[in-house]
């Protein structure tokens, strides 16, 4: 009868210990970190009243007779599952996702605490502390390295709340572009062309040499805000745009496409005088007179014009002979067009041909190219025989015979005896994408020293100068310019060749000076047609400039002893008026298709630009340029604005392109130690391949000095990506835009305060900011963890220590070796589930109510037992 009272004891005493488990559960339901336990219940030892007997014989065996003697509360077991996250917004606030415990110390790291209550700050030493004052564990910033070395053992958590960071000197700049090499670019990612002055390999503002197509010499000037900028700078004219609104439309510019410059209208006039012309109204016998024909005897028109063979053997007019000549002007479906417009003359005597130049794009519709073909009578000299009788006359004509000059040109003695009459005003000018050499030329505008070797007095010497048109132009450049001047280039109608801007500019002005038959004489070796005042520059908007002074030309004298001896107010060439036309070319079979937006560069040069009226200006010129600008420090942290700039230069032979890249610093900084150009600015140059990959670039590094007190020779990596790749610059048909641009240098800075300024990664590296934008690592959180978590013993505070059963401790980063993963600005709240431990309450409550019915029942049987006495 006592067993059962005591089971009865031994079940109130451990249900009273469940329910001292559960309620310590719902006490700790807003714990953060907590982890609920549970009671673990076990069957006390049991009496045996008697054994266990096997079976013997026809005897079975019987099972041993046991009373248990109550229940007992084994142990208690902590659950470590997950608890769940909540934002907490206050950026020290650290919770654990996954396994593992934060690590606290009162003593400096000799006794360390676990717990999962990341509910940390700093106090005012800097001490990153629990609500207990305990110090968080992990590793902490060297400040000799800038770095977290987590090897080393933990230590308490500490970081100075007054930190300063020194200066960090820029060692590179990393930059990652698009630059655009596409049909079209817009007004921000453009910039006009280079100037260019009137003198070829010369500098006229600084009066040096200077090769304006030398990518590797830039030449800069000082604009009128006292900012640098290059002038004297040639660029392929493949990579040029035209302004048109806002934008830049390329103009696609392909080898052997060009266009034709007229500079005035091609005239010839037939018979200039000194012949009698046949008079029909005489009624006498005419001799050598120009006869055209008449009702009664036809002339053989025979001529070539242009290449067009024109041939009527029934003309009996001038006015039907230039009738005839001008059903041939334009083209039609079965044969070239002359281009030419034939005028009778009002004395009756000839036809003066005009050629506008406005018109077509072949070399047959251009200038005038007539010979007078054998068998010709039109127009010639012939003998009339007047019969009265008849009232009519009888011609004996004299057709043209192999070595007898036509009357259409007899008072012009240059014009030779295959009786070829030319008249060159407009010349065509076809690009390259190879490089062009022009030859040197003297020029009136300035330049060096010009001389030969056939400079001297000598007899033979003198001879040699006077025969230059017939030697080799490029003996030197007076030799060139003499030829020049007496008509070497006026009737070359072969193509101009240019590559750049420079090269355009200085063929243009050449012709316009030297290479036109202002006149029309058709005259290979005079000099009335230099128009040597004439000047083709680039101004500083991009824009090809024409200019006509009214001024003579005085030309040099071939037979001084100084070949450039120039005698003033003798030798003089009068200026000449002009008239403009730009139109395409296409050369005639076709194998190179017409590109109308380089002519159209001139349209504003067209029509009449007398001598002494207003310059005529072309449009725009744009080049694809891209540029941005990125702080870079000095040793001080002093802060130096570094602006680059990106134009595209030329097409390379494999289709790729060539850009110019120009570094520049405000002064005092330096960064060109080179000696040559100035010291605040570095040109390079930037290639890509026809992928628009990035193949190379210079400089790669560049040599600074902020000339203000800080460490000279700063040496600073330009990373513009890697050679063959699309990890950094890229040339390519889309919008110049910069994609990633940042340097390793930054100015001091202190550690700003507050939570605010403090955030913490996955792997509990606690991230400062400064005040100079910077960020840096202020120390690392270590994450501890052992094999038995169930093995902890709680001390209270949230806290928990090692035990015998929990195993070792080991240390290591939040989120490596199976430790969770730390989330800022969070805690973990208590796994307690009020459900589960209610649930439990009631039947712990059951489970008491029931053990004490045992006792009052035995309390019952025991009174009875006594009773029966009485």
């Amino acid at each position: 009868m006592m067993r059962s009272l005591w089971s009865g004891v031994s079940g109130l005493k451990t249900h009273q210990i469940g329910m001292d488990v559960e309620g310590n559960n719902i006490a700790n339901v807003n714990t953060y970190g907590f982890k609920y336990s549970r009671v673990n219940y076990g069957t006390m030892f049991s009496q045996v009243m008697g054994v266990a007997t096997s079976p013997t014989g026809n005897l079975g065996g019987q099972n041993a007779m046991q009373v248990g003697l109550g229940v007992g509360a084994d142990a208690t077991t902590r659950i470590h599952s997950q608890g769940s996250i909540s934002k907490t917004g206050w950026n020290y606030d650290m919770a654990l996702s996954g396994n593992g415990f934060f690590m606290v110390s009162g003593d400096g790291g000799r006794n360390k605490y676990l717990t999962r209550d990341g509910s940390f700050t700093p106090d005012a030493e800097g001490n990153f502390v629990n609500a207990n004052g305990m110090i968080v564990q992990g590793w902490n910033r060297d400040s000799e390295t800038g770095q977290v070395d987590t090897t080393l053992p933990v230590q308490n958590i500490k970081w100075d709340p007054k930190m300063k960071l020194p200066a960090n000197p820029s060692s590179q700049i990393l930059l990652s572009a698009s630059l655009n090499s596409g049909a079209r670019i817009t007004e921000n990612t453009s910039r006009r062309a280079y100037g260019l002055d009137s003198v070829h390999g010369y500098n006229v503002t600084t009066t040096t040499a200077n090769d304006e197509n030398d990518t590797g010499n830039t030449q800069f000037y000082t604009t009128s805000k006292n900012a640098l900028d290059i002038t004297e700078k040639g660029v392929d004219m493949a990579s040029v745009f035209k302004k048109s609104g806002t934008d830049g439309i390329s103009i696609n510019l392909r080898e052997g496409q060009g266009m034709w410059i007229s500079y005035a209208d091609a005239t010839f006039t037939t018979n200039k005088g000194g012949t009698a012309v046949f008079n029909p109204n005489n009624n006498a016998n005419q001799n050598n007179v120009i006869f055209w024909g008449d009702e009664n005897n036809a002339v053989n028109l025979n001529i070539t014009l242009n290449g067009i063979s024109i041939q009527n053997n029934n003309i009996r007019s001038l006015q039907e002979a230039v009738n005839f000549i001008n059903t041939y002007t334009q083209p039609t479906d079965t044969r070239d067009g002359t281009g030419v417009i034939a005028v009778a003359k009002s004395d009756g005597s000839g036809i003066t041909f005009t050629n506008t130049n406005a018109s077509g794009t072949t070399d047959n519709m251009k200038n005038i190219n007539l010979t007078i073909n054998t068998g010709n009578s039109a127009g010639e000299t012939a003998n009339l025989t007047w019969n009265a009788n008849t009232q009519t006359y009888t011609a004996t004509l004299t057709p043209i015979q192999g070595n007898v000059t036509s009357n259409w040109a007899e008072t012009n003695p240059n014009i030779n005896l295959t009786n070829n009459i030319q008249v060159v005003t407009a010349h065509k000018y076809t690009y390259t994408s190879s490089a062009v050499d022009l030859d040197p030329m003297f020029n009136p505008d300035g330049g060096p020293a010009y001389t030969g070797p056939n400079a001297g007095t000598t007899a033979q010497n003198i001879t040699q100068r006077n025969q230059w048109p017939n030697t080799d132009q490029g003996l030197a450049s007076y030799n060139y310019y003499m030829a020049t001047v007496q008509g070497s280039i006026k009737n070359d109608t072969s193509a101009r060749v240019f590559r750049t801007t420079e090269d355009l500019r200085e063929l243009i002005q050449r012709d316009a000076r030297y290479g036109v038959d202002y006149d029309g004489s058709a005259n290979w070796n005079g000099t009335n047609d230099v128009n040597g005042a004439v000047k083709i520059t680039m101004n500083t908007n991009g824009q090809y400039v024409v200019s006509n002074a009214n001024e003579p030309t005085a030309l040099p004298d071939p037979n001084a002893a100084n070949p450039g001896t120039i005698n003033p107010g003798a030798n003089l060439s009068a200026a000449k008026n002009m008239n403009f036309e730009a139109t395409s070319y296409v050369n005639r079979v076709g194998l190179v298709s017409a590109n109308d937006a380089l002519a159209s560069f001139f349209q504003g040069w067209d029509g009449p630009l007398n001598v002494g009226t207003q310059n005529k200006i072309a449009a725009e010129m744009l080049l694809s340029s891209f540029g941005t600008s990125l702080e870079i420090f000095d040793s001080l942290g002093t802060s130096h604005l570094i602006k680059v700039q990106w134009t595209k230069q030329t097409t390379t032979v494999d289709g790729g392109n060539e850009w110019q890249m120009i570094l520049r610093v405000d002064e005092p900084a330096t960064i060109n130690s080179s000696g040559v150009g100035p010291s605040n600015i570095v040109v390079g140059t930037v290639r890509f391949g026809n992928d628009g990959s990035l193949v190379s670039y210079t400089p790669r590094t560049i040599n600074f000095s902020g000339n203000n007190g800080s460490s000279p020779n700063q040496q600073i990596t330009l990373n513009l990506g890697a050679s063959g790749e699309f990890s950094g610059l890229v040339s390519n048909d889309v919008t110049s835009a910069m994609d990633e641009q940042k340097t390793d240098g930054y100015k001091p800075g202190t550690l700003q305060k507050g939570a605010e300024a403090v955030r913490i990664d996955q792997y509990g590296n606690i991230i400062g900011t400064f005040d100079n934008g910077q960020t840096q690592v202020l120390a690392t959180v270590a994450v501890g963890s052992v094999t038995n978590d169930s093995g902890l013993e709680e001390i209270g505070g949230n806290l928990l220590r090692i035990t015998g059963n929990s195993g070792d401790l080991t240390v290591g980063l939040g989120g490596t070796g199976g430790r969770g993963n730390i989330k800022s600005a969070s805690l973990e709240m208590s796994n307690a589930d009020l459900s589960t431990s209610l649930t439990n309450l009631i039947i712990i409550q059951r489970g008491y109510q029931a053990n004490s019915k045992t006792i009052t029942t035995s309390d019952q049987l025991l009174n009875t037992l006594l009773q029966l006495k009485q």
